[in-house]
């Protein structure tokens, strides 16, 4: 394992891939997985290669090697589709048994997506609304933030800069939001787009995943106006 690399906030390592490990806890926290993309899109008729678990998996495994991570903790929309098919239903199995074979815990936070999760066949996967780590209620986002510090997805920002669209960090004393884990996830883009009410006052800066580093791109609540400036 190398030595821990990424941005530090509050006891929590932003890393590049676009998770954020707690290295106290050594629990690593990721959001919008968004396993079966492919699979919920070929339901729609389009043709597209099976990657979304390899890319899963690989991210996840040079997340890892990162810090000492004993827990995975998956903050909502685990899945894409909120009826997943078969072959979505085995994805996640895999995953769960990868992370078995590298002796990692792992919990999932029942996202928008996810609710069908609950009564799939055979071993059940336990859900849960939300979980406190170190002071911090992680949760998935599309309900009414609750806690004094929060942890959430859902919302999956990037920072667009020309046409490349770069996964962000949000982070601040109280609050710090994922960029989606996966790659397929459309993202708003915090530079542009109309953000929730509760981001703006909570002095946030927007950590952006730029390949192997996180780039600090300042207080979000400017960012619009630094950007057309530019």
């Amino acid at each position: 394992m190398s030595e821990p690399r990424g941005s530090v906030h509050q006891g929590w390592l932003l890393a590049p891939e676009g998770g954020a490990i707690h290295l106290e806890e050594r629990a690593a926290v990721v959001a919008d997985v968004h396993l079966g993309y492919e699979w919920a899109r070929g339901e729609a008729g389009d043709s597209i290669p099976a990657h979304s678990l390899a890319e899963t998996i690989d991210r996840l495994g040079r997340l890892f090697d990162r810090a000492d991570v004993r827990r995975l903790i998956v903050a909502g929309d685990l899945v894409e589709s909120p009826r997943p098919c078969a072959r979505t239903v085995a994805d996640v199995r895999r995953l769960g048994a990868w992370l078995a074979a590298r002796s990692i815990d792992w919990t999932i936070i029942r996202g928008n997506h996810d609710r069908a999760l609950i009564g799939l066949p055979g071993r059940p996967l336990e859900l849960t609304p939300e979980l406190t780590l170190a002071g911090w209620t992680i949760q998935h986002g599309d309900r009414a933030p609750t806690g004094e510090r929060i942890v959430m997805g859902h919302y999956h920002p990037t920072l667009r800069a020309g046409s490349f669209p770069a996964p962000c960090f949000l982070a601040g004393p109280s609050l710090l939001v994922l960029p989606a884990f996966s790659g397929n996830a459309a993202g708003l883009d915090v530079a542009t787009a109309r953000t929730p009410d509760f981001w703006r006052g909570a002095g946030l800066r927007c950590l952006a995943s730029a390949g192997s580093e996180v780039l600090d791109f300042g207080p979000l609540d400017t960012l619009p106006a630094r950007i057309k400036s530019m």
